[in-house]
This record gives structure tokens, C-alpha cells and sequence, in this order.
């Protein structure tokens, strides 16, 4: 009996993309932990730095905004809670969100050997790149239970929702990565538009600043918020503060277009990698 051979064939149908992942499942997990040992291997501290990262960056604004330009810890952009608690609860999703599209748009480049040399679903490298970093995002959410503790913010049953916004989340860095991944591949000059975009996603984004912020600037029936809200990282954000900070659901004023952007996201990364997954090996 022979073993079957994954072809060319096989990569152009978008209904095998589930069954195909789940066969080769043991692929994708071995895929996962060779990028976390690539990306830890001579780092004294290891993980560590998934904690680190986050707290750093939140000691250095608070210190801006509270010695710098002179802001309470409980100022203009942090309501009547700790800037820290403010901005982890928007930042920690917001890394997970643009370090999995950096390191998914380039992976198929720095794993072009192995594409070119074994068949396997072409998928299973760019949600690698994904795996690894929600290693990451796993751990910047334990963080912030401890600083929500420090600082005796109440830790309610909207946390419960989190798991449900961040699934959402999930499917929209998925639906990009494998989008961005294929077109990487043909145009190299993506990976360097990206991280233009995100760097100017991260200020465009309620990470820093709570959505309030926005609306007391821009009502929301304006064009502005409008346009403000069409990225799906503004409700989602908005979302885990809502779910963590005031203890409810989210609303569908939050979440519906993101919901639908994660959709839209997920079936152009699929649709778009299974045509062009073929020809990979040709452009590496």
C-alpha cells in the first residue's frame, strides 16, 4: 500500500483547508514550537520577554503621560482608572494582532526551503507564526490579572466574555495572515507596507487612549467616528475594556463590524492562499 502524496491539486481546493489542517495537525504543532525555540534560543530570560515587553512599555508611558506632560494616573485618557490598567487591557491584544502579522507575512520567505522541498498545507506555516505569538498573548493576560489585583481594580464575570472577543479576533488575524503571507510572497514589498500600516494602526487605534476619547471629539453619528470605527481593531479593543473594566457584553455597536471584517478577513486569506499556493515554490 502506498501513503498518499499531498499535490499541487490538493492546494487549490478550499474545502480541504480544515480536514487537510487537521490530518497534519502534529505538522502545525511542531511548526509552532521550532518558532518559539527559533525565537527564544539565546535569550537568557526566554519567555520572560512576553511579560517583560508589555510592562516595559506600560512603566514608559505611564511615566510620560504622568511626569512628562503632567497627567494623573487617572487622568484625561485613563477615566477614573489607572493609565496602566487602561492600557494593558487594549495593548496585549494589540501586540498579539501586529506581531502575528509580522512574523506570518514573512514566514513562508524565511521557511521557503521547507515549502519548496515537502508537501503539506502551505497553511499550516503562516498559522505557526500565529501559534507562536498567542504563546505571548496567553501570558500578557496573566499579567494583567496580576495588575488588575495590584491596583484592586474587581475582577467580575466580564472577564468570562473575553475568550469570545478574542475568538473573533483570532479568525480576523488568521483571514490576514494567510492573505498577506501569499501576496508577500509575489510582492516582498508588503511586509514593509504593513509595518507602516500598523505602526499607524497603532495610534489609530484605542490602544493609548479609550474610545471615549474619540467621542467626545467626534459624535458618533459623524463621518469621522464612522470612518474612525471602520477598522475592526477599534471595536475590538474597545470591547476587551468593556468586557474587563464594566464587567458586560459587549455590544453589536462594538462588535458587528468586526464580527463581519473577521468573516470578510477569513474567507479572502483562504480563497486567495489556496489559488495562488501552488506557484509558492516558483517565486522563493
Amino acid at each position: 500500500m502506498t501513503a498518499e502524496v499531498y499535490t499541487d491539486v490538493q492546494q487549490r481546493e478550499i474545502l480541504r483547508v480544515v480536514p487537510e489542517l487537521i490530518r497534519y495537525r502534529r505538522l502545525l504543532l511542531d511548526l509552532v514550537w521550532k518558532e518559539i525555540r527559533a525565537r527564544y534560543r539565546n535569550a537568557m530570560m526566554g519567555l520572560f520577554w512576553a511579560v517583560l515587553q508589555p510592562l516595559l512599555m506600560t512603566v514608559i508611558l505611564t511615566f510620560v503621560f504622568t511626569i512628562f506632560l503632567g497627567m494623573s494616573g487617572r487622568g484625561a485618557l485613563a477615566g477614573q482608572r489607572p493609565f496602566a490598567v487602561v492600557f494593558l487591557c487594549a495593548f496585549i491584544p494589540w501586540q498579539f494582532f501586529s506581531l502575528a502579522l509580522t512574523l506570518a507575512t514573512a514566514s513562508l520567505i524565511m521557511d521557503a526551503n521547507l515549502v519548496k522541498k515537502v508537501h503539506f498545507p502551505r497553511e499550516a506555516i503562516p498559522l505557526a507564526s500565529v501559534g507562536n505569538v498567542m504563546v505571548n498573548l496567553f501570558i500578557g493576560f496573566l499579567l494583567l490579572i496580576v495588575v488588575l489585583a495590584w491596583f484592586r481594580q474587581p475582577i467580575g464575570i466580564g472577564l468570562a466574555w473575553t475568550p469570545l472577543i478574542l475568538a473573533v479576533q483570532i479568525v480576523l488575524v488568521v483571514g490576514l495572515a494567510l492573505f498577506f503571507s501569499c501576496l508577500n510572497v509575489f510582492y516582498r514589498d508588503v511586509a514593509f507596507m504593513l509595518d507602516a500600516v500598523l505602526t499607524f494602526g497603532f495610534y489609530a487605534s484605542p490602544v493609548i487612549y479609550p474610545l471615549d476619547f474619540v467621542t467626545k471629539r467626534f459624535p458618533a453619528d459623524s463621518f469621522w467616528y464612522k470612518a474612525y470605527m471602520l477598522n475592526p481593531m477599534a471595536g475590538l479593543l474597545s470591547s476587551y475594556r468593556e468586557a474587563i473594566l464594566e464587567n458586560r457584553l459587549p455590544g453589536l455597536e462594538l462588535m458587528g463590524w468586526p464580527i463581519c471584517a473577521a468573516a470578510i478577513a477569513l474567507a479572502a486569506g483562504v480563497i486567495v492562499f489556496r489559488r495562488f499556493s501552488p506557484y509558492f515554490a516558483d517565486h522563493l
